[in-house]
């Protein structure tokens, strides 16, 4: 709770910030929006690392494989990724750009989650 709020903050007082700044000097509006994302983003990867470990306690004491969980955790990440990229590229009025950001996003999910989808299938054939 402590996290979301701080973030809220530094978000809120970062965007008045570029605001200000965007009048005179776009370009550095957008390094801004950059470094507050990073920020942000790093300090939601300290609680990211607990869930992690409940993920492999949960293979550990089941005998579930990585190979399940792996693939979900990397197309969030993607998801999270391209969803900032693509909004900070809106914010520069790029919206091609941003388009091209989130396909891109969306076939590398697709990528990752191949050898879920073929363990899938595999499984769906052994019931036939």
């Amino acid at each position: 709770m402590d996290l979301i709020i701080k973030a809220v903050v530094i978000g809120i007082t970062g965007t008045v910030l570029m605001l200000i700044i965007k009048k005179t000097n776009p370009e550095i509006s957008t390094v801004l929006a950059l470094t507050i994302c990073a920020v942000v983003v790093g300090m939601s990867m300290k609680i990211f690392s607990s869930v992690t470990e409940v993920l492999d306690l949960v293979e550990l004491e089941s005998g579930f494989s990585s190979a399940y969980t792996a693939p979900i955790l990397k197309c969030v990440g993607i998801g999270i990724t391209a969803r900032i990229g693509s909004d900070i590229c809106k914010d520069s009025k790029q919206e091609a750009v941003a388009s091209a950001v989130e396909i891109c996003g969306a076939v590398c999910a697709l990528y990752v989650s191949l050898p879920l989808i073929k363990t899938m299938l595999r499984m769906i054939g052994e019931l036939a």
